[in-house]
C-alpha cells in the first residue's frame, strides 16, 4: 500500500472544497449539507474555501460600463423611484444579486476602449440555507456605512431568534446582532469589518432569546452568502 502524500489540507478541508466546487453529489452532497447546517466550524471552513476560490478572479481586470449603460441599467430595475440606492432593496421584488451580475456582464459588448470611472462600490450578498426556506438579501453601500437587510422567506424558530454574523477568512465569526422581527432591519458595520466588507461571509443562525451565550453561534446555520461587490 502507498502511504498518501503529506498535505496541509484535512478530510474536513477536502470535504468543503469538493462541495464548494459543486463536485460532492449523492449521499456525500447530503451529508455535507447537514454539517454546514449543524457544525459552525465546519461552515466557517465552506465560507472559507468560497473566499479563496473567489479570489481565482483576482487578475481579471474590472471593467466598468459606460455612464449610459449603467443609467440604461438601474432606469428598467428601479423606474421613476430617486432614493439612495441602499434603499432601493426595500424595492427590490424577485431580483436577486445574479440577476443584477447578469444584467452587467450582457452590457459588457458596448463597453468602451476607454470606459469612464466607475460608479460609488455597493456590496451585496443573496443569503439562503438548507434548514428551511430563510432568504435574506443584504446591501451595503459605503457611503452610507449601514448595512441594509431585507428578510424574504422565513422567519426564526419557534422562542428563538436570528442573529447575524460576519467572517472574514481564518477568523472566528463575529456577532453583528440580534435580528429583529421586522422584514427589514439596518446594521452599522464596525470600521474594522468595513474596510473588509468585499472579503466578509455573512452568515444567520438561530440562538436562544437575547442572542448566542458566549459570544459564538450555538444553533444551525440556517443562511450564508459571501458579499461580492456589484
Amino acid at each position: 500500500m502507498t502511504d498518501r502524500p503529506e498535505t496541509s489540507f484535512d478530510d474536513d478541508d477536502f470535504m468543503a472544497a469538493e462541495y464548494v466546487l459543486g463536485l460532492a453529489t449523492g449521499d456525500d452532497l447530503t451529508a455535507v449539507r447537514e454539517r454546514v447546517r449543524h457544525d459552525g466550524a465546519f461552515a466557517q471552513r465552506v465560507a472559507g474555501w468560497q473566499e479563496r476560490l473567489v479570489r481565482l478572479t483576482d487578475d481579471i481586470d474590472p471593467v466598468a460600463p459606460p455612464k449610459r449603460v449603467r443609467k440604461a441599467i438601474l432606469a428598467e430595475i428601479f423606474p421613476k423611484v430617486r432614493v439612495p440606492l441602499s434603499q432601493r432593496l426595500w424595492i427590490w421584488q424577485g431580483l436577486t444579486v445574479a440577476a443584477l451580475a447578469l444584467a452587467a456582464f450582457l452590457a459588457m459588448p458596448f463597453v468602451r476602449p476607454t470606459p469612464p470611472a466607475p460608479g460609488p462600490q455597493v456590496y451585496a450578498t443573496h443569503m439562503v440555507g438548507d434548514v428551511d426556506d430563510l432568504e435574506v438579501l443584504a446591501v451595503y453601500d459605503p457611503a452610507v456605512g449601514d448595512l441594509a437587510l431585507r428578510r424574504l422567506a422565513g422567519a426564526a424558530p419557534a422562542d428563538r431568534v436570528l442573529e447575524l454574523w460576519a467572517i472574514l477568512p481564518d477568523q472566528q465569526p463575529i456577532s453583528l446582532g440580534v435580528l429583529p422581527a421586522d422584514e427589514t432591519a439596518r446594521v452599522r458595520l464596525p470600521l474594522a469589518l468595513a474596510s473588509e466588507v468585499g472579503r466578509i461571509t455573512l452568515a444567520i443562525s438561530d440562538e436562544p432569546q437575547g442572542g448566542a451565550p458566549q459570544g459564538a453561534p450555538t444553533g444551525d446555520i440556517r443562511a450564508v452568502g459571501a458579499i461580492s461587490e456589484l
